[in-house]
């Protein structure tokens, strides 16, 4: 019931300096807030780097030529399974037999076989310590470079990997496994080839 007589007060009184206030209150948080989500300009630069970024992570499906059963052979099986689990993809493990032209492609060569099962078990070893998904395989082949490029076509792998062991040294100039050479020629993928040198240290030279 109303008191006759009092005065009655507005709680909310909206003044020139409140207004203002507010203002520029909303304004402070509205510019902090567009600066945390403000986007940074995209450049030339920025686009090579992001492409270059997605470029390598649809490497998921890699093939490893084993040539040889050596410490860099193991190391590049070892870099393609971190590669492969990283981004949920597999490993081809692949050992060719070059058939002499005096025998037939069909020919059994015991100590060729018995060899690459061997390289192909040895480097299923190193890759499984990394719980990846993995598949072997035996080509016999007149050429091991033919083979593994026609390998790489058929399974559409993303990536090649390989260990290049230099089959003779002229001097301090090693020369390339011509295995190898032919791969980086004529691969239908990009090519990784870890080159072991002359001290412990490796190096790796990418091909396209």
């Amino acid at each position: 019931m109303p008191i006759l007589g009092a005065d009655i007060t507005n709680p909310l009184q909206i003044t020139v300096a409140g207004v203002v206030i507010a203002i520029l209150f909303l304004s402070s948080i509205v510019g902090v807030l567009g600066w945390m989500l403000r986007l940074p300009k995209e450049t030339e630069e920025t686009r090579k780097v992001t492409k270059a970024v997605r470029s390598v992570n649809k490497l998921s499906h890699i093939l490893v030529p084993l040539l040889s059963r050596n410490e860099a052979t193991d190391r590049i099986v070892a870099l393609a399974a971190q590669m492969a689990r990283q981004r949920n993809g597999n490993v081809e493990l692949l050992a060719v037999i070059e058939v002499p032209f005096t025998l037939p492609l069909n020919a059994r060569v015991e100590q060729d076989e018995k060899r690459a099962f061997e390289v192909l078990d040895h480097a299923e070893s190193v890759a499984m310590r990394i719980a990846v998904k993995i598949h072997k395989r035996i080509l016999k082949a007149r050429t091991a470079g033919l083979a593994i490029v026609r390998e790489a076509e058929e399974q559409a792998v993303d990536l090649i990997l390989i260990a290049n062991t230099p089959v003779r040294v002229r001097g301090n100039v090693q020369q390339i496994d011509p295995t190898v050479e032919y791969v980086m020629r004529n691969a239908p993928c990009e090519v990784l080839v870890l080159s072991q040198g002359q001290t412990s240290a490796s190096a790796f030279q990418v091909a396209s």
